[in-house]
């Protein structure tokens, strides 16, 4: 998930150009990528796991390990010893990672940065001790908004990036917070990535109209389900919303995996769990031999 502290088809080239050892080159997205996975069919076992989901593959001197991990505050979480020892083993040449980072969390204590950050502080805080380039390998929120802009109205993203972006998925969200970080959120984030305007939306009131007649019920704290928005859920339009963005994103870290492989011999994805089980087959397919 993208959060509003961190804010996040191109063409693909011929792996051979990646990987020479691989034992064929593979043309055109259609006939060479096997699809991913559904956020509706995502094994179990790694959902809700406090350790990171490992995928790694070595082929000559070219080496890729994919961290799913989830965004968890708790700099005591059993799951950042994994990560450092991950990193420390792999000594990559790049880290990728999801969303975006702001610079100053690079130069934070690993506590604060994780405490702002979750896992992605913790990553750039850990590459920028180890003098490690890190860069984005996701859609940026401005690609995300144009493509839902296709299927879905302005009204439905409004609502949708706020539950799941600005209020969250903490259940009983603090939503006197929330309203006043609505201006902000809706002028900064939403606007600014090209939401078109919209009469009434840049105000917190709007947005409550808005979410009463998407979701069919008013938006209280004790009300407020995060699941709602949720990919793994098929909880109506908001859920929907949400796969929809994640095959925008999760196209976006494939691509990005592959430009990384073309550069650099040893490369460090660390991304939600959620969407490395979605792509784990795109992986084996293009990466995995």
């Amino acid at each position: 998930m993208k959060g509003f502290a961190i804010v996040p088809s191109v063409p693909l080239v011929l792996l051979l150009l990646v990987i020479a050892a691989l034992p064929q080159a593979l043309a055109g997205e259609s006939g060479r990528r096997v699809a991913a996975r559904s956020y509706l069919k995502l094994p179990e076992g790694g959902k809700s796991a406090t350790r990171p989901y490992v995928w790694e593959r070595k082929v000559g001197a070219k080496h890729l390990v994919v961290l799913g991990t989830r965004h968890l505050s708790n700099p005591h979480s059993p799951m950042y010893g994994d990560i450092e020892a991950v990193f420390e083993r792999v000594r990559p040449q790049l880290v990728l990672h999801e969303s975006q980072i702001p610079d100053d969390l690079k130069t934070m204590s690993k506590d604060a940065a994780i405490a702002r950050g979750a896992d992605l502080g913790f990553i750039a805080y850990l590459a920028h001790r180890r003098g490690v380039p890190i860069r984005s390998g996701d859609a940026s929120v401005r690609e995300e908004i144009a493509a839902l802009l296709a299927h879905h109205s302005a009204e439905e993203i409004l609502v949708f990036m706020v539950a799941q972006r600005l209020i969250g998925t903490r259940r009983n969200p603090d939503l006197k917070a929330s309203a006043a970080q609505y201006a902000a959120f809706y002028t900064d984030y939403l606007v600014a990535n090209g939401l078109p305007k919209r009469e009434g939306s840049d105000r917190w009131s709007g947005f409550l109209h808005e979410y009463r007649r998407l979701v069919g019920q008013p938006l209280t704290s004790k009300g407020w389900n995060p699941d709602l928005a949720s990919p793994i859920h098929d909880n109506g339009r908001l859920s929907e919303l949400a796969r929809s963005t994640n095959a925008v994103r999760d196209r976006r870290l494939i691509a990005s995996i592959e430009r990384a492989m073309r550069e650099h011999d040893r490369v460090l994805v660390v991304f939600g769990a959620w969407h490395v089980l979605a792509v784990e087959p795109i992986l084996d397919s293009e990466f995995g031999r």
